[in-house]
């Protein structure tokens, strides 16, 4: 989760300059999203079209193939029939991470019948025309709203990572959890936020036991300080301190007491 932090705080600090505006230095990144067709077919790629044309219009969002953090994947299946006369389309449009979890599937069917037809006769071309139409029409409209809110909630996310990591490098680790916590399942990265709670907390843990133990020492109280620091966890980055400090505090035990005159 710390590399998930990081990688946002690096792509935050790029300043974006132009002769209008000036990025803030902590802004989250824009979502990066690449829009591909399954099989290349040209109702596939018009969807395609239509949904990177809408995306692109929107100011969180990247439209590219290069190092996307998401994909919109086209998947439409063309069965057509002339013995039976049916013109049928079967697909969806899926949203999903670079990891592969999906964030959102809208499926596509379209079914039309050419009664006009029969044995090895073709099939009524504006009838085949309407029904593509008719597919790209809803899967392009119906794909773009639930992506909008998707990107919302990436980044609201995302700028809570990027302002809890800051306020958890000044040691501000009760306003980094509290400002965490609020994040929900619907974000694909409530494991990690919920991994970087729980390094916030042993990471405060760790702060408060070397400020009980000093107040402890100050008193003369090294074995009281000794087991306050006992409890510190390895993996926490004050570890090493905390190991320095029951060194330094066993040898001030060891020392011989003073002869009163």
């Amino acid at each position: 989760m710390r590399i998930l932090a990081k990688l946002l705080l690096t792509a935050a600090t790029v300043l974006v300059t132009s002769a209008y505006a000036i990025t803030s230095a902590w802004a989250a990144p824009p979502v990066r999203i690449a829009v591909v067709s399954a099989s290349g077919s040209g109702i596939e790629q018009e969807i395609v079209d239509r949904v990177t044309n809408s995306l692109s219009n929107l100011s969180d969002v990247v439209v590219s193939t290069v190092n996307p953090d998401w994909y919109i994947v086209c998947n439409i299946t063309e069965q057509l029939d002339p013995g039976s006369g049916s013109i049928r389309y079967n697909g969806s449009v899926i949203t999903k991470t670079a990891g592969g979890q999906i964030l959102n599937t809208v499926a596509v069917q379209k079914y039309n019948q050419d009664f006009s037809v029969g044995g090895a006769s073709q099939l009524n071309k504006k009838l085949v025309d309407n029904a593509a139409r008719d597919v790209i029409n809803s899967a392009s409209q119906r794909v773009v709203g639930p992506i909008q809110n998707a990107v919302i909630v990436e980044m609201e996310t995302r700028e809570r990572i990027i302002k809890g990591q800051n306020l958890a490098d000044s040691d501000q680790y009760e306003e980094a959890i509290a400002l965490l916590r609020p994040i929900t399942p619907d974000t694909p990265h409530f494991k990690d936020v919920r991994d970087l709670i729980d390094e916030f907390e042993m990471e405060l843990d760790a702060l408060e036991r070397l400020k009980a133990s000093a107040g402890k020492a100050s008193k003369g109280r090294y074995s009281e300080a000794i087991a306050i620091l006992k409890d510190v966890s390895s993996k926490s980055k004050r570890s090493k301190l905390a190991k320095q400090k029951i060194a330094s505090y066993r040898a001030l035990m060891a020392r011989p007491a003073k002869k009163a005159h």
